[in-house]
């Protein structure tokens, strides 16, 4: 299967979103890591990190609107999958099953 085959029956389209974010694992929100948000959709959100959480970790996502006017964006997921990012050196792709987002 090609990659578009399979980019066209994803459920929900995917948004490109280069923003920083820091998240913390498993209620332990006074440990936090840097991130970059890579893309968001209805149901996901992939970041890239120099940090590899393990897949099934429960995780919080924080996403500053860098907008006085709004508050961050904050999801609660879980991590499906965690995969050395061939593109860049160090740094990990972390996929995030959405389940709480406000």
């Amino acid at each position: 299967m090609s990659p578009n085959d399979y980019d066209e029956k994803r459920a929900y389209h995917r948004m490109k979103v280069d923003t920083p974010i820091t998240f913390s694992l498993n209620g332990q929100a006074q440990v936090t890591h840097q991130a970059i948000s890579k893309n968001l959709s209805a149901s996901g959100l992939l970041i890239q990190s120099e940090f590899a959480p393990a897949q099934n970790d429960k995780i919080e996502v924080v996403m500053d609107t860098g907008n006085d006017r709004f508050s961050p964006f904050i999801i609660q997921g879980r991590v499906l999958r965690v995969e050395a990012d061939i593109e860049a050196e160090e740094q990990y792709l972390i996929s995030i099953s959405i389940e709480q987002s406000q």
